[in-house]
């Protein structure tokens, strides 16, 4: 048997090439940054953009709703958006602080805005006679403010309160520059205690005429709580005052025979024998001082003008006024659901030998309707009964309690006379 002998071969690893190996790492650490960068670059440049682009497509729904209204609500609807933004960004302004010129001013500003006015005040002196043990005479003067509500060239027509005048035997009005004149009495309300005087205007000085002025009337209705006002006259019981001050009640009423009257409080102290008026900062008369209604309070308290424009005329006029003779209020709707009582007005108290009374009205009574037409409070009753004539005969209805309820009564009432 031969025997073969084979090449006995050893498998040896080729030897790593150092320098191969290095250069391909340092190829692929430069690949990897060079891609880095680029990608890099490319989000850098390309989000914005894209971002822009998502940003706008999302925006686009509220472009559209901007449309719609714009089409619904029209340019009124633009106009607001408008003046909402502008509100918003709007810079408000802080004032400076008031310093004593300002102050002073403000005081300055109201007092030239009552120099109309305060040519219309006049002071009204009722003169007494009067004799001593001695048989010595001596004269007792009151004084009380007034006020000049009508011209007619001949004649002047001055408003003031009865009290002042009542018990004179002479009258003399004094104007503003310290003219004197003699007047007469015409009329007086017992209601409100007011009262016309009258005086020739041939007695009073020509200078004085042509510079004197008939009251400026304002509108008491649209008087405010909290409105500032200014008082002349003689609200501290001497003349040539001046004060000022608000309004602190507009609300408050006090019954009068056949009507309520709205009265005007305010923060200015005056006294029990205080008169005047009451002025707005328009230089405009709101208000007659009675402090009669005052009550136990010394603060200035008024009679709305608008409220006795009517009476002031009828005074002036000398007529008579009608009168029924009853004190009542108001049962309003709500008054009477949660009461029972008809709507109407509630008899508070009767005059004693009123016409009311002789008529037969009693207290607790109801009254609906005057000459068949439905009164449901008491400036619709005032109305109705200032439209009477004095001895006219009118029909009252009456609602009366009984024991079976409320009955219904008419009585004939004969119109009497202030």
């Amino acid at each position: 048997m031969s025997d073969y002998s084979f090449i006995k071969e050893v498998v040896k690893e080729k030897p790593v090439n150092k320098k191969a190996f290095f250069t391909r790492v340092v190829l692929l650490i430069l690949g990897a940054i060079l891609f880095g960068t680029i990608a890099a670059l490319t989000f850098v440049n390309v989000l914005p953009q894209a971002a822009e682009h998502l940003t706008a497509k999302k925006e686009t729904p509220q472009l559209n709703i901007n449309e719609n209204q714009q089409s619904k609500g029209g340019e009124d609807a633009l106009l607001a958006e408008a003046e909402d933004a502008e509100k918003e960004t709007q810079v408000i302004e802080v004032p400076a602080e008031l310093g004593l010129s300002d102050y002073k001013q403000f005081y300055q500003d109201m007092v030239e805005a009552s120099q109309t006015a305060s040519k219309s005040v006049v002071t009204v002196n009722g003169i007494t006679d009067n004799m001593d043990w001695f048989n010595n005479t001596y004269e007792n003067q009151s004084q009380i403010s007034g006020i000049i509500i009508a011209n007619t060239s001949q004649e002047l027509f001055i408003l003031t309160e009865y009290r002042g005048v009542e018990n004179a035997d002479r009258l003399q009005v004094t104007f503003w520059d310290g003219t004197a004149v003699e007047a007469s009495y015409q009329k007086h309300d017992s209601n409100t205690g007011l009262c016309v005087l009258k005086t020739a205007a041939s007695g009073i000085k020509s200078s004085t005429m042509s510079s004197l002025v008939t009251a400026p009337l304002g509108n008491s209705y649209g008087a405010k709580q909290g409105d500032p006002i200014m008082a002349l006259g003689s609200p501290m019981g001497y003349s040539d005052f001046m004060a000022f001050g608000m309004l602190t009640s507009v609300s408050n009423e006090v019954s009068a025979w056949d009507s309520n009257y709205t009265i005007l409080t305010t923060d200015i102290v005056g006294t029990r024998e205080g008169s005047g008026i009451l002025l707005n900062l328009d230089g405009e008369i709101i208000g007659i001082i009675l402090q009669s209604y005052a009550g136990s309070s010394n603060m200035v308290t008024c009679l709305g003008v608008s409220e006795i424009a009517d009476l002031m005329e009828s005074l002036s006029n000398n007529k008579e006024r009608p009168c029924i003779g009853i004190k009542g209020q108001d049962v309003t709707e709500e008054i009477a659901k949660g009461t029972g009582i008809p709507v109407g007005i509630y008899v508070n108290e009767v005059q004693v030998d009123s016409p009311a009374m002789v008529a037969g009205v009693m207290n607790g009574d109801v009254i609906t309707e005057v000459e068949g037409q439905t009164v449901k409070n008491m400036n619709e009753y005032t109305r109705m009964v200032e439209k009477c004539r004095p001895n006219e005969v009118i029909k009252l209805t009456v609602m009366r309690m009984g024991a079976e309820g409320y009955a219904k009564i008419v009585f004939d009432v004969t119109v009497g006379a202030l």
